[in-house]
């Protein structure tokens, strides 16, 4: 059975909030994504998804009333159970202001899928309400990363593993027992839109990327977390892995809701010291997760990753991850209601790994560690944030001096 490991996208809206409305959207959207409604069934080693053809596949949703943030910080990390429930709408109401989250498995689902739901489900909103034309409804079934290859003549790459040898990461330690992989409730770090725009912009003047420039700061901070234990001179090769999107590069591209999980592990191993420069680390990040998206080693090392995983194997190796879902779309919602805030993240069962879910919602660019107590005591993980923080200011501060 999968582990339990779901995706959250969560809208903060203010506004008068038809809940009635929503939760009809939200059937809407399973008549046109069946697999919403399904489960996954175990049989013999071999995992399937099941859809009901009947009446029993009814659209899952909840709404409870009270802050967001105790939600966020409660209820709303608990993972689906893949055997019992693939998606829900979950509500809350707080009064002024009211989260909306489309919470769906990773089993049926990725960043870009689900920020492609996420859009369908406030377009269908919006047109029963009267704002927007109703969008098609002819269901839709994505298929696996596999069955496109094959269907486009591609050959997979063999399985592979990360790059082996001495190689460094924040140190995990297990307690046997704690939470699951969830975000810290006030662990978010959110940059300006003048802060965003100038990263960005330095990052395009580099020949590098945001995201590269996002990920050293991050991997020197993570280094920055080991100077007690090697020093603070000595340059350590950090590896990090960095989920990325292969639909565009299949040929021909395949659409968002074609294909589901169509990610590659990229790994990346960067030298680095507490003073590396970040825009040194940036390219050196950029070139290798080209590299390993060109040369196929991202979906090799992520299938390798996947066969581990569905046998029920423990995690070989040390190493945390890094995924950047982009820039949220617009979103076309009800008149009255406004999405002021977004929060997109991950929950699971205990893991020992670090994941930093990056995204950028109305010109702000985010970071939302997630990590399991098991591994990582929250004072550890407070003191990365801070680094991380610390390491973004340092990089906005140059660039808007240039």
């Amino acid at each position: 059975m999968p582990r339990k490991l779901t995706v959250s996208y969560v809208a903060i809206c203010t506004g008068a909030v038809d809940i009635a409305l929503l939760h009809n959207a939200f059937g809407l959207l399973c008549r046109k994504y069946p697999m919403l409604t399904g489960t996954i069934e175990s049989t013999g080693g071999q995992c399937s998804l099941r859809i009901p053809g009947d009446d029993t596949s009814a659209a899952i949703t909840e709404t409870v009333a009270g802050p967001i943030a105790d939600w966020l910080a409660g209820a709303g990390l608990t993972p689906l159970d893949p055997a019992h429930c693939l998606a829900k709408l979950a509500i809350v109401d707080e009064g002024d202001r009211t989260a909306v989250a489309l919470q769906v498995c990773h089993a049926i689902n990725d960043a870009t899928l689900g920020l492609d739901l996420l859009a369908r489900f406030w377009r269908i909103a919006a047109s029963l309400a009267g704002n927007a034309a109703c969008p098609d409804l002819t269901p839709v079934h994505p298929r696996n990363l596999e069955h496109a290859y094959h269907t486009r003549g591609l050959t997979l790459p063999e399985l592979a593993a990360p790059p082996a040898g001495r190689v460094h990461s924040i140190p995990a330690t297990d307690l046997g027992a704690g939470p699951g992989f969830a975000p810290m409730p006030a662990g978010r770090i959110t940059l300006s839109r003048a802060d965003t725009a100038a990263l960005r912009a330095h990052a395009r003047n580099s020949g590098t990327t945001l995201h590269a420039l996002l990920s050293a700061a991050i991997v020197r901070a993570e280094r920055a977390m080991l100077a007690e234990s090697a020093g603070v001179a000595t340059e350590l090769p950090m590896i990090m892995f960095h989920l990325v999107d292969l639909r565009g590069h299949l040929r021909p591209a395949a659409r968002p809701d074609e294909v589901t999980n169509a990610l590659g592990f990229a790994p990346t191993l960067t030298a680095c010291d507490p003073g590396t420069g970040l825009d040194v680390l940036a390219t050196r990040v950029k070139a290798q997760i080209v590299a390993g998206i060109e040369d196929g080693a991202a979906l090799a090392v992520m299938r390798a990753a996947a066969a581990v995983a569905a046998h029920g194997g423990p995690r070989q190796g040390v190493g945390n991850f890094i995924t950047n879902w982009g820039v949220v779309p617009d979103l076309t919602v009800p008149a009255g209601i406004e999405i002021v805030d977004f929060r997109g993240f991950a929950t699971s069962e205990p893991v020992s790994w670090v994941g930093y879910f990056v995204s950028t919602f109305a010109g702000r660019c985010s970071i939302e560690p997630a990590f399991s107590p098991r591994f990582h005591a929250p004072a550890q993980i407070a003191a990365l944030r801070e680094l991380i923080h610390a390491n973004l200011e340092r990089a906005t501060t140059r660039a808007r001096s240039r």
